[in-house]
């Protein structure tokens, strides 16, 4: 027994859905960081799901995926020392309090 495309599909959107309600709701730069995350894995959840469906016999797809999971890394250990410098100059994570920096 297979499991359908749809399947992957809504669970591919649940995932975008809770990564951009994290995203907007949420104060703490490090849990907007982590919504990211959320989007980036549910992008990728819903190309491998498109690739096994489609064309199984192509690779690029996977290729690709690996290239969006090592960016997701990358993102997260630069956002995460960023967030690490900013914290320990305002003492605070909350992207309330950077708004200052904009300017």
């Amino acid at each position: 027994m297979t499991i359908p495309l749809a399947a992957y599909l809504v669970v591919g959107a649940a995932l975008f859905a809770i990564g951009v309600y994290t995203v907007v709701a949420q104060r703490s730069a490090v849990m907007m960081l982590m919504g990211i995350e959320v989007i980036l894995n549910a992008t990728g959840l819903n190309l491998i799901a498109f690739w096994r469906f489609v064309r199984p016999d192509d690779y690029s797809a996977q290729i690709f995926l690996i290239i969006v999971v090592t960016i997701g890394a990358v993102e997260m250990a630069v956002g995460l020392a960023i967030m690490l410098l900013l914290y320990r100059q305002r003492r605070t994570v909350q992207a309330d309090s950077y708004m200052a920096l904009r300017g």
